[in-house]
C-alpha cells in the first residue's frame, strides 16, 4: 500500500480543521489537529509531519511564532500558511522566516490541493490572490539572475555546504549522511538557498555554483 504523506492541522477553528479533514483525508494521512499555538512544537516532535498546515491566529502565540520557534529548535518540517489574513506584508514575512507557502481560506480547493502539493515536493506557493505577490510558477526569466545584494556571501555556510553537494549532483538523502541533518532539514536548505540566490531550477543552482568555484 503506498504510503500518504502526512499532514499536521493547526487552526483553532474546529469547523475549518474538520472541513479540511475531511477534505484531504482520502489523499493524506491527518496525524494530528493542533489549536494552540504553545502546543504546535510537540505535536511535530510526536508525529514527524511531512507538512504543516498553520493558520496565522492562534492562541497563546502566532502563526509566525509559531515558525520562528520551530527553526530556532531544528524543526525545518515544511509549513504551508493557511489564513484568512490576505496582507502580502504577513506572506512576505511568512516567507522570509522559511514558510514554504501561504495561502488564504477564501481560496478554492483546488488551489489548496495544488498548495499543498507544491509544498511537499519541496516548491515555495504563494497564492495570487495577494495582490502584488504572483503565484510560484509565474516567474520571469529576468528574476532567474542573482541579486546584486545577495549572491553566496549572502548563505550561511550549511547552505554553502548544501549547495556544494548539489552542484556535485548528490541527492537529498546523500547529502543528508554526509552533513549528518534529516532529509527534511536539507529540503529545508534547498528551499532557502533558491529563494536567496533567486534560481527557481536545481540547473541554474549548478551553473551558479560552478561559476562560483564551489565545484
Amino acid at each position: 500500500m503506498t504510503r500518504r504523506p502526512t499532514l499536521l492541522l493547526v487552526d483553532d477553528h474546529a469547523l475549518m480543521t474538520e472541513g479540511l479533514c475531511n477534505m484531504l483525508e482520502p489523499e493524506y494521512e491527518i496525524v494530528g489537529v493542533v489549536r494552540e499555538g504553545p502546543k504546535v512544537k510537540d505535536a511535530v516532535l510526536a508525529h514527524s509531519p511531512d507538512l504543516v498546515l498553520l493558520d496565522l491566529s492562534l492562541p497563546g502565540m502566532s502563526g509566525l511564532q509559531v515558525l520562528a520557534q520551530l527553526r530556532e529548535l531544528g524543526l525545518f518540517t515544511p509549513v504551508l500558511f493557511v489564513t484568512m489574513h490576505s496582507e502580502r506584508l504577513y506572506a512576505e514575512e511568512a516567507l522570509r522566516n522559511g514558510a514554504i507557502g501561504y495561502v488564504l481560506k477564501l481560496a478554492r480547493a483546488e488551489e489548496l490541493r495544488h498548495a499543498i502539493s507544491e509544498a511537499l515536493a519541496g516548491r515555495e506557493y504563494v497564492t495570487p490572490l495577494l495582490t502584488g505577490l504572483p503565484a510560484m510558477g509565474a516567474t520571469t526569466q529576468a528574476t532567474q539572475a542573482v541579486p546584486p545584494d545577495a549572491g553566496i556571501k549572502a548563505l550561511t555556510g550549511r547552505q554553502r555546504e548544501v549547495l556544494r553537494l548539489i552542484a556535485r549532483g548528490w541527492t537529498t538523502e546523500e547529502i543528508a549522511v554526509e552533513l549528518d541533518l534529516s532529509a527534511k532539514s536539507v529540503e529545508y536548505h534547498r528551499v532557502r538557498i533558491r529563494k536567496t540566490l533567486g534560481f527557481t531550477s536545481t540547473a541554474a543552482l549548478v551553473r551558479y555554483a560552478v561559476s562560483e568555484g564551489l565545484v
